[in-house]
């Protein structure tokens, strides 16, 4: 009936990792297999594709777009009109001239890249946001520019994730993993909003800020995986962890830190996935915020719901508070788990035995850090 006799329940299930059956995986390893899915859809899926704006220029930069008016036609670059098979085609370049709407007179061009579709509706961009596309902040996590941008991204989920999941809990890690992921496309639109401000006032260069088109796409989970590694740096500071290239064995608080300190250098000096790490940055900025103020995760799934009051549904409400009846199952569970093991029970009971484990988990994690 106590602690000990649920954790075991709930390592039962964990252990089977991703070659158990699909129920009894973990969250860490749902996230994986999404992004993994995505990406392969995305990779076969890229017809029709999705003509997107790049940039826009005027001959006269005084122009108001205001009295200007954009052609509905495509063009190529070489000023052809664009067949309908050329404006479908994944990575064509297109324009469409811009015309002053009194006189008519070609005044400016757009210019437009077909993207895939998944990417299309999915990456993250200031422009879309300021659109107020603001899905963009979840959809962006699960989608990967190339095999290598994806492998590298679930690799630290793999070694990273299971140890952040098995501190919050399951409902609690997913909505850290978001939550940092988030605040990842947050720091990107902030210091691209404050590098356009900059250039509007003549200033072309500070360093940190980001002065590229605000049509520039973001993707990937790493925001949200330098959240979990942050996360690591305060659950287990002193584990030891390998690395590859150079060959040492670092602490994981020294890890997690220079990981950051490195991303921070890179924004600084510019290098040329400065938007990215503007991302890592602010994911591993809210990942040491968060992992110590874990009781701010609690209201993230509330939507229909009050997680402040006992839910007396199954589900996610159980999680966060257990009734005198749903205690009473549990014992019942354990009872049978003692007297004839773990094989006997029904998928139900597993799932019941699961979910009280994760809800045991999260109040002590919330005692740990205060919350």
């Amino acid at each position: 009936m106590g602690l000990a006799d649920r954790q075991y329940a709930w390592e039962d299930q964990q252990s089977r990792g991703l070659m158990g059956p699909p129920r009894m995986w973990s969250v860490n390893t749902w996230i994986i297999v999404v992004n993994v899915i995505v990406f392969v859809l995305g990779s076969f899926i890229v017809s029709p594709g999705v003509p997107q704006l790049q940039q826009v220029s005027l001959k006269d930069p005084g122009t108001s777009l205001a009295q200007t008016e954009e052609l509905n036609r495509y063009y190529l670059p070489n000023g052809e009109e664009a067949s309908p098979k050329q404006i479908a085609a994944v990575n064509q370049h297109l324009m469409r001239p811009i015309v002053d709407s009194k006189s008519k007179e070609i005044v400016g061009r757009s210019d437009y890249l077909v993207r895939p579709p998944i990417e299309a509706y999915g990456h993250f961009s200031t422009d879309r946001i300021l659109r107020l596309e603001v899905w963009r902040f979840v959809t962006f996590q699960f989608l990967h520019a190339n095999i290598w941008h994806l492998f590298f991204n679930m690799l630290g989920l793999y070694v990273f994730g299971p140890i952040v999941e098995k501190f919050l809990g399951g409902q609690r890690y997913l909505a850290f993993y978001l939550v940092t992921g988030i605040f990842g496309g947050v720091m990107y639109l902030v210091l691209n909003l404050l590098g356009i401000i900059a250039n509007s006032m003549g200033i072309s260069a500070v360093p940190g800020l980001l002065f590229h088109l605000t049509t520039t796409p973001l993707v990937g989970a790493s925001a949200g995986v330098f959240g979990v590694i942050m996360a690591c740096a305060k659950v287990e500071p002193n584990t030891m962890v390998q690395l590859l290239f150079p060959p040492v064995a670092l602490r994981m608080r020294t890890f997690a830190y220079g990981f950051v300190a490195l991303a921070m250098v890179s924004l600084l000096f510019g290098a040329k996935n400065a938007g990215g790490e503007a991302a890592h940055i602010g994911g591993a900025i809210a990942g040491y915020y968060f992992i110590r103020h874990i009781h701010l995760l609690r209201d993230f799934f509330d939507v229909f719901s009050d997680s402040r009051k006992k839910s007396p549904k199954p589900g996610w409400g159980w999680l966060k508070g257990g009734s005198p009846e749903q205690s009473a199952e549990v014992d019942r569970i354990l009872g049978k788990v003692r007297a004839t093991g773990v094989a006997s029970l029904t998928e139900k009971e597993k799932q019941i035995l699961a979910a009280d484990t994760d809800r045991l988990r999260s109040s002590d994690a919330d005692r740990a850090m205060g919350g």
